[in-house]
């Protein structure tokens, strides 16, 4: 994972926005080997996949870029969950956020 591109996501914090280890993060442990980062102004610390599609998925991130692959190549959802071995209904939750985060992301740009 890329962490040149994170930030502090505390809008009190006065590094909020800035981006890279130069806005003062570092490494801060992992949790379930999702690592976790440190703003060293505002004491805060979050998931360095916090603001991403990844954000909350509890999967190996391989096996979600393959599902979402095999979803805009036009496979079912009942299809992609079994290439990755996984429920229906997860590939469904799955498909929903990635949906919600590519809106934002949208929105943001036109914006």
């Amino acid at each position: 994972m890329e962490f040149t591109t994170s930030y502090c996501p505390n809008p009190q914090c006065t590094h909020y926005g800035k981006r890279g280890f130069g806005a003062h993060l570092v490494r801060r442990g992992a949790d379930r080997d999702i690592p976790r980062l440190l703003c060293t102004r505002c004491e805060g610390t979050f998931s360095a996949r916090q603001g991403t599609a990844y954000f909350g998925v509890r999967a190996e991130e391989s096996n979600y870029i393959i599902a979402m692959r095999a979803l805009a190549e036009g496979n079912s959802l009942r299809g992609t969950g079994r290439i990755v071995e996984i429920d229906k209904d997860t590939v469904c939750d799955w498909l929903d956020r990635a949906g919600r985060h590519c809106r934002a992301v949208t929105t943001y740009l036109f914006d």
